[in-house]
């Protein structure tokens, strides 16, 4: 990334989240700067300010208001999402939101057109296929290592979820993990874009989508009940436009499982953990003779671990992110002083908010259903080339 001057961004929404966004921070350095936080809950603001130091704006149009600001970062509840978006742009601001972009693809693509119309930019999270350890399964892939792609498999399954202690996850500065909110939000839309953003930058635009989604456990063991539970498990079919199939599971019922692989003609690609940037790449080529394919079935197939794009700068791990949540937004930043498209841009954002929407809402579509949006393609960060 080619800034040299410091944006300014402003966070809404100071909730479990925005502790790791704020986290990243220095490691951009001379290129963010933060010119205030907003929640519109006064404790929250309070909390927020006490743990970083941060300047709080005292209402949200003091801080549309601030010509400091030119990106703000938009970490609301995905609910609010678009109505917070919406009046950034009013204001002028360039905006980045936290995943998804909207609850539906046609709020998305209104806000798409907003944005172009006020000739402000507009991307959105997840921003973990920027990270090295995707960028390095990304620069082999291209590298032709495992020959051609034939299939891409994703797993985002967190276990039971409801029988954990989530009560006592809290973020830095005091915030409980949002139980109600993502049991009635839906697993697939806070987890798919994981895998949706990396299978979009290698493999193009989705052109069809075939999916399943159900509500297996109503009762989450809330108090009062959730009024409006969403699916906790959904798998789907993806056709890309480069032929390339995609399956990708997403639950809060199986075991923990944040696999991906990418099958080639002549082996597989594996990741662990798209939310670790340390994540290591894995490639395994395929039993071919008769003692080779007993010892896979038996085994599984042996592994070479596959050298990093570049070594990851900074360390995550013992309550620190492994991820860098910032990357996304200074991405966006180096986009706008340089003139180029960004990478998470309004269309590629709508399109990730399409398909996640029909992973999760099959019945609001044809089966199968077509997508309707499409990107530009999408380039890999410069020192993974």
């Amino acid at each position: 990334m080619a800034t040299t001057t410091e944006t300014g961004i402003a966070i809404i929404g100071c909730g479990y989240v925005a502790d790791s966004y704020r986290h990243c921070l220095p490691l951009h350095a001379g290129r963010l700067k933060l010119t205030g936080i907003y929640d519109r809950v006064a404790e929250r603001r309070a909390a927020f300010t006490a743990t970083w130091g941060d300047p709080a704006y005292e209402s949200l149009d003091a801080l549309l208001a601030d010509d400091r600001c030119s990106i703000v970062l938009n970490l609301t509840d995905p609910e609010s999402h678009a109505a917070v978006t919406e009046a950034a742009i009013a204001a002028g601001k360039h905006v980045y939101s936290e995943k998804p972009l909207a609850m539906t693809a046609t709020t998305a693509a209104e806000l798409r057109e907003r944005a172009r119309a006020a000739g402000v930019r507009l991307a959105s999270a997840p921003c973990n296929f920027l990270g090295e350890s995707m960028q390095t399964i990304w620069a082999a892939v291209r590298a032709g290592t495992i020959g051609k792609v034939l299939l891409a498999y994703a797993e985002m399954d967190d276990g039971m979820i409801h029988r954990t202690q989530y009560g006592s996850w809290l973020s830095r500065s005091g915030k409980p993990w949002p139980a109600r909110g993502e049991f009635e939000t839906g697993c697939t839309y806070e987890h798919a874009g994981y895998a949706l953003g990396l299978f979009g930058a290698m493999f193009g635009p989705a052109v069809q989508v075939t999916s399943f989604a159900a509500l297996i456990v109503p009762d989450k063991q809330t108090t009062p009940p959730l009024a409006h539970p969403a699916p906790d498990f959904s798998v789907g079919c993806i056709e890309y436009e480069t032929g390339v199939v995609a399956r990708l599971t997403n639950s809060i019922v199986a075991p923990y499982d944040h696999r991906m692989r990418i099958i080639g003609e002549t082996g597989t690609l594996e990741i662990k953990e798209p939310w670790d940037y340390a994540s290591p790449v894995i490639l395994r080529r395929p039993g071919e003779g008769r003692i080779a394919r007993v010892i896979e079935r038996h085994f599984g197939a042996f592994g070479k671990r596959l050298p990093m794009a570049r070594p990851v700068p900074f360390k995550g791990g013992r309550g620190k992110p492994t991820m860098d949540f910032m990357r996304g937004p200074a991405e966006l930043a180096d986009a706008i002083a340089t003139g180029r498209r960004a990478r998470l841009d309004e269309d590629f954002a709508v399109h990730v908010t399409e398909v996640t929407e029909m992973l999760q809402h099959p019945e609001r579509f044809d089966r199968p259903a077509r997508v309707q949006s499409r990107f530009a393609p999408i380039e890999p960060m410069e020192w993974a080339r």
